[in-house]
């Protein structure tokens, strides 16, 4: 499940009088069926409800409003409707070509009885003992089907109740109201253990005609008999039927009925602590079979969600073949709050016209199959060639269909409010495309604030489709003892070409006022938005580059530091360049990037000794970096020519192909890059060398006891017959409290260029993020939500020998920052140790 974005809160339930709903319901359906309402004997509505034809897999689910619509082919049929919590009803029909029946379903509260047990002298719920047959065969359910083909209708809202004015000085202008509807209809594939092949053959977006849905089918392929169910969260949820349940559940048998002659336990869960990763809520299961008959399980904030007030999923099962039974409908209902706005939503999913293709080996081992198919033809769906890793096919003219075609395809009625918000956002779209419409849109936000001015400001002109943007106030002016104050003003002027075409220019200027040196660039890239992520760069000029030229300390931080404590890490040279850039995904899981820069070299040196804090023991370093490899780092001014040519493997990566581009989803297994890096003495150039290093990093998850992050890196030169300190190989090492988070392959104690290197290194580095496996266990600290973190990282060189950090730390605290406490040693001895703050979610 990829978004939780499929999740739950509260069924919507609207308490109506039915007469009145099946009224309004008369004028909106006209096509061969069977419509009606949904509701209880008090009068009120059912919202979701399943509908099907007995002994089929054709079925609907009720709307918001509990109304329904089932497409039926003509005959007798017998129409089954059920809803969680109350009898299943069946009512008789016959139904001729071209008509519509309107049939209500009024359901009774299931009479819930409690079976004559034994009591031992242990006092055991009866619960305990029809979960420990439900462990039992958990497994068996689970791999039951071996693959499966049927057809999709999703349905997604967001709805959003209230929204803050501003956010840091930016101006929120969504409304409240509905701000997110589509529907989708798919023919999804599926086979064991995790092959998915999906095509998208009708799509509607409310308020967007040339807009493709983002619904997607293998989201809803939720196996409730998985030992841990993944909610696309920090951490995967604890199945009640998993064989740990019972470190984590307690249970509650609610009482039995009876259902088409077979008995269906009521099972609460009761959650043996409050912030565990576990489910509240309901389970049915079948006695004797000990399958779930249906489920209906909450999770809350306290259980890890993010920005997720609550989640609730219901799934309803029904026997599709051989008795065989696969989730008929599905809903994932949720409430939401964060920085002042708060809302709700749901994602429903109807899956009919089922095939399905037994596990027949499993049958064959535990001696069932004869009893269960006889003589009958075994069944194969699919062939090799059937998945690839494209996932998901978005049809071109999916977004074509009128409303006809709805009326006749949708199995869920839409809402009044849905269809209002259909009607009206069809006709502003008019007026929002209009030229005066943007006019006066984009008179409203190109007005400059405070706010904007301390965020960062951008003019649009919505008409042209052209945006220029300015940064923060703060970020223009820095200090460093090269340059002095140094104002740098970076400014972008975007512009979208057409929908697949886009480009964007960034004029860049600086002037330090101690060294009294002017700097100007310019950079520019174009885009298109095709299946290959083509992406093309050029820029020029002359500018301030640090030795590591991937920017190792951030200005601001340089600033701080050097005018508070004297430490001026930032370490510069001045370069006159022109670099051109291609990148292009050759082959799916294949992206390849090259560059190619022709510049010209000068040191610097410092040129101010200024600072704000008063103290005779501070004495600022030199421009020229420290390192333990050569005595002189500094260097003559010089020209480089110098080509790059990286490749990035991703193994089986998966994607879906959609009219409006490409999307990328993360591979199982560990991504690849390889990088070649030449300095050619040609053309006045006066650096030779030849350097490669190949990286491989991979995210892992654990399960309950969270994530591992490990990367892998190794290289050196081949050849280094004329080259600079510039060109060394450079590490993301930190000397400062301030710990960027999501840089890669960083170390936290290393000094930023002692140990940079010409020869020969390896390096490793690994996190595990524990979520809340270990902090959600101790009383109170749990309230606070607080993560733990453990890190590893290693370098080995020539000149350094074998370089050992080891951390600890706690993140989330406040839901943003991360403290650590890192150890270092060196060739077995001790090295360094502090502290590291840092910024992340």
């Amino acid at each position: 499940m990829r978004y939780v974005q499929i999740i739950s809160s509260t069924l919507m339930r609207i308490r109506l009088v039915i007469p009145l709903l099946l009224l309004l319901s008369f004028s909106t359906f006209s096509q061969t069926g069977i419509k009606g309402i949904t509701g209880n004997e008090a009068g009120e509505i059912l919202p979701f409800s399943t509908v099907y034809i007995k002994g089929t897999t054709v079925g609907t689910t009720s709307n918001a409003s509990g109304r329904f619509f089932l497409k039926t082919p003509s005959g007798n049929h017998t129409i089954v409707a059920q809803h969680i919590g109350y009898k299943t009803l069946e009512k008789k029909v016959s139904i001729s070509e071209g008509s519509a029946l309107s049939i209500d379903f009024v359901l009774e509260e299931q009479a819930l009885q409690l079976k004559t047990v034994v009591v031992t002298g242990s006092d055991e719920d009866p619960a305990y003992r029809i979960i420990r047959e439900a462990m039992e065969k958990r497994k068996f359910y689970k791999n039951e089907v071996n693959a499966f083909k049927a057809d999709a209708y999703l349905k997604g809202l967001f709805r959003l109740d209230k929204r803050p004015e501003q956010i840091l000085g930016q101006k929120i202008t969504i409304d409240t109201g509905i701000v997110y509807l589509s529907e989708s209809v798919s023919k999804f594939s599926f086979e064991m253990p995790d092959k998915v092949s999906e095509t998208m053959i009708s799509s509607k977006v409310s308020g967007d005609d040339q807009g493709f849905s983002f619904n997607q089918a293998s989201d809803f392929n939720i196996n409730a008999y998985s030992k841990n169910i993944d909610l696309n969260m920090e951490r995967a949820y604890v199945s009640p039927i998993s064989g740990q349940a019972f470190l984590f559940y307690d249970y509650e048998l609610l009482g039995i009925f009876e259902e088409n002659g077979k008995s269906i336990n009521k099972i609460r869960l009761l959650p043996k602590r409050a912030t565990d990763p576990v489910f509240e809520g309901i389970v049915y299961i079948v006695e004797d079979e000990w399958r779930f008959h249906s489920i209906d399980l909450l999770v809350t904030k306290k259980r890890g969600l993010e920005f997720i007030d609550s989640l609730k999923i219901n799934q309803v099962f029904a026997p599709v073949d051989h008795d065989i039974w696969m989730p008929l409908s599905q809903n994932f209902s949720f409430r939401f709050g964060a920085f002042g706005f708060k809302g709700s939503g749901y994602y429903i999913g109807v899956f009919s016209n089922y095939e399905i293709e037994p596990n027949y080996e499993m049958y064959e081992e535990t001696g069932l199959y004869q009893e269960k198919f006889g003589n009958e033809e075994k069944k194969d769906l699919f062939r090799e060639e059937d998945f690839t890793p494209e996932i998901l096919f978005v049809e071109e003219k999916s977004n074509e269909r009128d409303s006809a075609y709805w009326r006749d395809t949708r199995p869920i009625p839409l809402t009044i409010i849905e269809e209002k918000d259909y009607r009206i956002k069809d006709s502003v779209r008019v007026v929002k495309e209009s030229v005066s419409y943007k006019d006066s849109v984009d008179a409203e936000t190109n007005k400059l604030t405070l706010g904007n001015i301390l965020s960062g400001y951008t003019h649009s002109n919505s008409i042209k489709e052209q945006y220029w943007t300015i940064p923060s106030i703060l970020s223009l002016l820095q200090y460093n003892t090269v340059e002095g104050f140094v104002p740098e003003v970076q400014s972008t002027y975007l512009k979208q070409v057409n929908e697949r075409t886009k480009y964007w220019i960034r004029p860049s200027i600086r002037y330090g006022f101690s060294n009294e040196r002017f700097n100007a660039k310019l950079e520019g890239s174009y885009r298109k938005l095709d299946d290959k992520f083509t992406q093309f760069y050029a820029g020029g000029g002359r500018y301030i580059s640090q030795f590591n030229e991937e920017g190792i300390i951030t200005p601001f931080v340089n600033s701080y530091l050097t005018l508070f404590s004297g430490d001026n890490y930032l370490k510069i040279f001045e370069k006159s360049f022109a670099y051109t850039r291609f990148r292009q995904e050759v082959k799916n899981g294949v992206l390849f990037t090259g560059n190619l820069e022709y510049s010209s070299r000068d040191t610097l040196t410092n040129t101010t000794d200024y600072i704000w804090t008063k103290s005779e023991n501070i004495n600022f370093t030199g421009n020229q970096p420290s390192n333990q490899e050569i005595s002189e780092t500094g260097f003559e001014s010089h020209q480089a020519l110098i080509a790059t040519a990286g490749f990035r493997f991703r193994i089986k990566q998966k994607y879906a192909t959609r009219p409006d581009g490409k999307i990328i989803y993360a591979s199982k297994y560990p991504e690849f890059t390889f990088t070649y890096k030449k300095a050619f003495k040609v053309f006045g150039a006066d650096l030779d060398y030849d350097f490669i290093e190949l990286r491989i990093t991979d995210e892992v998850p654990l399960g309950l006891v969270g994530t591992s992050n490990w990367a892998i890196a190794g290289g050196g030169f081949l050849n280094k017959n004329e080259l600079t300190f510039v060109d060394f190989r450079h590490f993301a090492g930190n000397q400062t409290n301030f710990s960027q988070v999501d840089r890669p392959l960083k170390f936290e104690l290393l000094p930023f260029y002692e140990f940079s290197t010409s020869d020969s290194f390896i390096e490793a580095h690994y996190e595990h993020h524990f979520n809340e496996f270990i902090f959600n266990k101790i009383p109170l600290i749990r309230k606070l939500n607080l993560q733990a973190v453990g890190s590893a990282n290693y370098l080995y060189t020539d000149t350094l020998g074998n370089y050992v950090e080891a951390g600890a730390g706690i993140e989330h605290i406040f839901k943003f920052l991360r403290l650590d406490y890192y150890w270092a040693y060196r060739n077995g001895n001790f090295f360094a140790k502090g502290y590291r703050i840092g910024v992340g979610f």
